[in-house]
């Protein structure tokens, strides 16, 4: 907790203190979610794509090979944000349409 509060001009130093510090605790959020917009597609990939190596298989084989090449990883996760994005596109697309729609 912040200090003692003994008269009104402390409260005033007080509240400015905590209004500050808010707004430094909502940039910092605002970077992290912007890092988290920008780069949701490779960190998804990354995530979920050595658990799908590791079960094997053809499908797990070709990631396997995919993922050792760093240039074709990159390009791999390049596509895969593109069509995540499309896909994105196209659902606000038809969300939009429906929303016009109940108007």
């Amino acid at each position: 907790m912040g200090k003692k509060i003994n008269s009104l001009e402390s409260l005033d130093q007080e509240i400015s203190r905590l209004r500050g510090r808010t707004k430094e605790l909502e940039n910092e959020l605002d970077g992290k979610l912007d890092y988290l917009q920008d780069n949701y597609t490779s960190i998804l990939m990354k995530s979920f794509l050595p658990a799908i190596i590791q079960k094997g298989g053809i499908a797990g084989g070709i990631l396997q090979f995919v993922f050792q090449n760093e240039r074709l990883q990159d390009s791999v996760l390049k596509l895969a944000e593109r069509v995540f994005n499309k896909v994105s596109d196209g659902v606000e697309f038809v969300v939009d349409k429906l929303d016009g729609k109940k108007k």
